[in-house]
This record gives C-alpha cells, sequence and structure tokens, in this order.
C-alpha cells in the first residue's frame, strides 16, 4: 500500500498548503481582534481553509446520523462529547471541518509549546491537560467539565494515539470520567477512511471518501459508574465501525 501512494499531488499541496495556513491563521488573529474571541477568530477562517485543502488533496468527506441526534445537540444549544476512532493525524482537522457543532479538542500541555501549532490550539480554545502531574490532570478535567456545563462541545480519541491496523484499541478512561462529572450526553462517532487517506507514520495523503458515522447519544445517567459508561462507548463505536 505504501509504495502505491501518491507524490506528485500531495507534494503540491502542501507546498501551497503551509504558506496558506499561515495566512488563515494571521486572518483568524486579526478576525479575533476585532470580534474579542481568539475562538470565534479560529471558527471565522479554519473550517473553510481546511475543507479547501481536503478539496485539493482529494478528499470527499461525507456525514450520516447527524440528523437523527436531538435538535438541541445539533443546534448547540446541548454541550455532548463526540468520541471517536482514530487513525488518522487528519482526524482532528477533519472533525472540525465537519461537525456543525465546533466541538473542542483536550490536548497535551506539551503541545501548547509547539511553535505555531501550540499558537493554533490556543486560538481555538482547546482544552490543555497536563497529563505528567496527576493533581494538575485532575484540576484539568475540572475545569474542562465546567466548560462543558457553560455549553462548550467537545470531540475525543480515548485510544489515546492513532490505530497503525485500523482496529479498534481499547479506550482509556479519562474523558468518560470528565463525562460522568458532567453529565452530558456522549456520542459515539466512527471515522472511515481515515487511514487509507493517510495513513500513521506518513505524509503522502491518497485522495478518497472520508465517511462520519454518527451513533444515537448515550446518556452516563443510565451506567452506574464512568467505567460502564467507558465499555458502552467501545461497543458502540465498533459496532458502527461493523455496520454495512
Amino acid at each position: 500500500m505504501t509504495a502505491e501512494r501518491p507524490v506528485f499531488r500531495p507534494l503540491i499541496v502542501w507546498i501551497f498548503g503551509c504558506p496558506a495556513l499561515a495566512v488563515a491563521v494571521s486572518l483568524a488573529y486579526v478576525t479575533a481582534l476585532f470580534r474579542w474571541s481568539g475562538a470565534k477568530g479560529f471558527w471565522a477562517i479554519a473550517p473553510g481553509y481546511i475543507r479547501l485543502m481536503a478539496w485539493l488533496f482529494g478528499i470527499r468527506r461525507s456525514m450520516e446520523g447527524w440528523d437523527e441526534l436531538p435538535v438541541e445537540i445539533r443546534e448547540g444549544r446541548q454541550a455532548a462529547i463526540f468520541v471517536g476512532n482514530h487513525t488518522s493525524l487528519l482526524d482532528p482537522p477533519l472533525i472540525i471541518a465537519t461537525l456543525p457543532s465546533h466541538p473542542v479538542f483536550m490536548a497535551k500541555r506539551e503541545l501548547a509549546y509547539v511553535p505555531f501549532l501550540g499558537w493554533v490550539i490556543w486560538l481555538a480554545d482547546f482544552i490543555f491537560i497536563n497529563r505528567a502531574h496527576r493533581g494538575d490532570a485532575i484540576k484539568s478535567l475540572g475545569l474542562a467539565a465546567q466548560r462543558i456545563h457553560d455549553g462548550q462541545s467537545i470531540a475525543a480519541f480515548p485510544e489515546g494515539t492513532r490505530s497503525r491496523t485500523g482496529e479498534l484499541l481499547p479506550f482509556k478512561k479519562g474523558v468518560f470520567n470528565l463525562a460522568w462529572e458532567a453529565q452530558v450526553p456522549m456520542i459515539p462517532v466512527a471515522i472511515l477512511g481515515g487511514r487509507h487517506i493517510l495513513p500513521a507514520d506518513d505524509w503522502r495523503v491518497a485522495p478518497g471518501p472520508y465517511h462520519m458515522r454518527i451513533g444515537h447519544p448515550v446518556d452516563p445517567k443510565d451506567h452506574p459508574d464512568a467505567e460502564a459508561l467507558r465499555l458502552t462507548l467501545h461497543a458502540r463505536v465498533q459496532a458502527l465501525l461493523e455496520t454495512p
């Protein structure tokens, strides 16, 4: 599979996309100055840039199941936590460009210090988690729970890393403890096509479909604890991945 991946097209798109990204981020910062919010500047610019890049790469985005979610979630009046599988570096930006509810991601604190990437994450108002220290991590999750209570939806990849094989890895506990504390619906999401488009440890983006299959909300109140919630979401995502 690796030997057959395209080279010329992704190379040209990356050559165009990197300086275009710098322009997009600059515009987002300028927009943020006028709107008094970095997040508003990010959402005004980022989805359009990502959709343009996806079109240039030949990525065909699609989604099913969104219209079956409660209208409060679809319109952003009810916060939710979207939980999906993770096989590609492009999963976060494509989710940003596809989900209408503007969910933010939880990011490792170390990413805040990465030049340029950290600026983008800060601009987007993502939630930083300090995994190195347990006390700070618990505090970060508490702040994240407050953000959710205030109406902010979140997207998460509880596998904790990209799957190299495409098989769904075990889910880590963090986001389910967060959902249990915040008592907000969790939405299972199956991402199909990400590994073909851009597998781990490669830069050659291949054209193809990128499909998001949205499942029915899972209510934490229907579960005795966060562990039961974790097992339910893993089973729901697995079932969505296996749906013909």
